[in-house]
């Protein structure tokens, strides 16, 4: 995270009343914490003070390895969805949220040995699908339990998590670093028990995974059939907004793990240095 917030600082500082290219520039502004993290006192070219934070001058930005990605731009009623989905509540008056969670690594599926191979196999096509079409979300099914990060199971399997809730006809529960918010664990229970057929099998089995790929809200604005309504339906699907905010949220146009109120920070800065210069502020997301 520390290392996305330079580019944050640093464009800002840049773009102030230029309408230069921004690749002419040779020198960088960063925060005094990340200068004495990454840099000696030689380094210094200087400092200035902006909005009561010490910003110190140096001629390149040492960095991990990644990749620097445009911003994103979207409108404001789609960022308005977004948020309602991608950020848990602390309490009902906070006003701030959780941060975001999201996969880094390849999630790698083991399914329990009583799941039926009809409702396995609808639910591979399903993943399958969203591994092709969202960005930056890979996802593959293996066949061994040590291979795996992400287990799904019934009531008649072995009980892989005691963190899911055995009354539930359903339920999901995910693990993700503190530090990054990145998942790295994953389960899915489903009772066979009440949901007696196959069809709502896989339709509890698509929602449960659908939720787990963000620790995502159910929102009460959306159609009955989108995966992100707080709705009941036997009949959901994904709909072209479901697409939208799935992708958005694993696109590399926004920085990951962010509170909601830093993620509105950004989208301000990025829109103040767009009307000023005309270009695109970038986020970089080590490797």
């Amino acid at each position: 995270m520390k290392h996305m917030i330079i580019l944050i600082i640093l464009f800002p500082i840049l773009a102030l009343g230029q309408n230069k290219s921004l690749s002419h520039y040779k020198s960088y502004y960063i925060s005094k914490k990340q200068f004495e993290e990454k840099f000696q006192k030689k380094d210094s070219l200087g400092f200035i003070v902006k909005d009561n934070d010490t910003l110190i001058k140096v001629n390149s930005l040492k960095r991990p390895k990644g990749v620097s990605v445009a911003y994103e731009r979207k409108d404001s009623t789609f960022l308005e969805y977004y948020k309602k989905i991608a950020f848990q509540s602390i309490h009902k008056d906070s006003a701030d949220t959780k941060p975001m969670k999201y996969w880094k690594k390849t999630i790698k599926i083991y399914f329990g040995k009583h799941i039926s191979k009809k409702v396995k196999n609808k639910v591979v096509s399903f993943i399958n699908e969203i591994d092709s079409r969202v960005d930056s979300l890979s996802i593959s099914v293996v066949k061994k339990l040590e291979n795996s990060n992400y287990i799904i199971f019934n009531n008649e399997d072995y009980q892989y998590s005691e963190n899911i809730s055995r009354n539930k006809a359903s339920g999901y529960y995910i693990r993700w670093q503190n530090s990054s918010n990145r998942i790295y664990k994953g389960y899915i229970r489903i009772n066979i028990d009440k949901l007696l057929s196959e069809k709502l099998q896989v339709q509890k089995i698509k929602e449960q995974f659908i939720g787990s790929l963000g620790w995502f809200n159910l929102s009460d604005e959306l159609s009955c059939t989108s995966y992100f309504s707080n709705c009941h339906s036997d009949n959901k699907r994904m709909t072209e907004l479901d697409w939208e905010l799935l992708k958005y949220h694993y696109s590399y146009g926004i920085c990951k793990g962010t509170t909601k109120n830093i993620f509105e920070e950004q989208h301000r800065i990025a829109k103040e240095i767009y009307s000023k210069t005309n270009h695109r502020m970038s986020f970089f997301h080590p490797y």
